[in-house]
């Protein structure tokens, strides 16, 4: 989903990472809360006051993955993988690998987040009470903390995608009609409310209270909640379209294949080229032994082209991404964009019985949503 991401470790299976772009809210955090630490706090040192910001921002984002990690963990206990936890800069995402398939599991998926930001900001006005009289600028910054994860629960709680608040909004209104559809409309159209009203919060700061950078920052949260909300909308739209789509009624019998012993430059030559195809199957007289792409070759030098052969440089059969034929469309879409394929093939038991290519299944696909539009 996110390129460009450094990974941190790992947590029951689940990436932690953190995209370049967090760098730029980290900087921002640290710049604004060192001036505003040094304007109330006046006998404060500038190492107080930094190693206060610097402590607090990182405190925080760990308050943000451990949010994240409610939703994960909860999401796992009712059989929703997660595959990863980004940091960015709007905050941070967990990536759920499926919708929920009811209500229930939605409502606390949703709320788990919320619930653990509470506490948080429990835990650390707590902190807060207990170290004022021993160092005030730990007292501070747990004080900070315990503001800011109150606000975070608070702010997820509003019911418009994508916060967390939709999710539970979407829930409830699918729990009471039966309709997972209503739902996500219902939750979209909240998303948008939220996302104009923010608009008109940052047009009224640049406006009105002169406040140019706080205002453009409310207005870019907002656009990327318009953004996300669409987004939802339309991925539940797609997913809705596509239902009983599935491999067998998308991939071509018709399997392309080269022979294992063939050198690279000839496959290019008399196979790639001509037929515009850039995925082969390799094969061994009856036997696919792997697949083997154009990217496969651009990995070696052209002047080793006819000394390789193609079965040197293929994926091997064992650990190639496949699916099965009653795999759902939208399954199928999700899995290519996920492993960023080209192409995918069709087996049963161990045997290649069909071929599906990303323009064949996005040209098909497109054809199956008019004829229900």
């Amino acid at each position: 989903m996110f390129k460009s991401v450094l990974l941190l470790g790992h947590f029951r299976g689940i990436r932690i990472e953190i995209h370049a772009s967090w760098v730029i809210i980290f900087a921002l955090l640290m710049i604004t809360m060192t001036a505003g630490l040094q304007r109330e706090y006046p006998d404060w040192t500038m190492i107080e006051a930094l190693s206060t910001s610097l402590f607090t921002a990182l405190t925080f984002f760990a308050s943000i993955v451990a949010h994240e990690l409610g939703h994960s963990l909860v999401a796992i206990k009712r059989g929703v993988p997660v595959s990863a936890i980004t940091l960015f800069i709007f905050g941070g995402i967990a990536q759920l690998n499926k919708d929920s398939e009811n209500a229930t599991d939605e409502f606390w998926i949703a709320i788990a987040g919320p619930i653990v930001s509470f506490v948080l900001a429990l835990v650390f006005s707590v902190l807060s009470g207990l170290t004022s009289q021993w160092y005030e600028p730990v007292a501070v910054g747990f004080g900070w903390l315990a503001m800011i994860n109150m606000m975070v629960a608070l702010f997820n709680l509003i019911p418009g995608f994508p916060l967390d608040g939709g999710r539970v909004f979407r829930a409830l209104v699918w729990k009471v009609t039966g309709d997972a559809g209503k739902g996500v409309r219902a939750a979209v159209a909240g998303g948008r409310l939220v996302a104009y009203g923010l608009f008109g919060f940052g047009l009224w700061n640049i406006l009105v209270v002169g406040n140019l950078l706080g205002g453009v920052w409310i207005m870019l949260i907002a656009w990327f909640l318009l953004n996300m909300a669409e987004g939802h909308g339309q991925s539940f739209n797609l997913k809705s379209r596509l239902e009983g789509i599935r491999a067998r009624d998308l991939a071509d019998p018709h399997v392309p294949v080269v022979p294992s012993h063939t050198p690279v430059d000839e496959w290019i030559q008399y196979q790639v080229l001509p037929a515009g195809q850039r995925a082969f199957m390799v094969a061994s007289g009856h036997r696919m032994l792997g697949l083997v792409s154009l990217s496969d070759a651009r990995k070696i030098d052209r002047d080793r082209w006819p000394a390789t052969r193609v079965e040197d440089i293929m994926t091997p059969l064992d650990t190639l991404i496949h699916i099965e034929s009653d795999t759902g469309a939208a399954e199928l879409l999700q899995l290519m964009t996920e492993h960023n394929l080209n192409q995918i093939p069709v087996m049963e038991n161990g045997h290649v019985t069909g071929w599906i290519d990303r323009e064949r299944v996005l040209r098909t696909i497109s054809l199956h949503m008019e004829l229900k539009a």
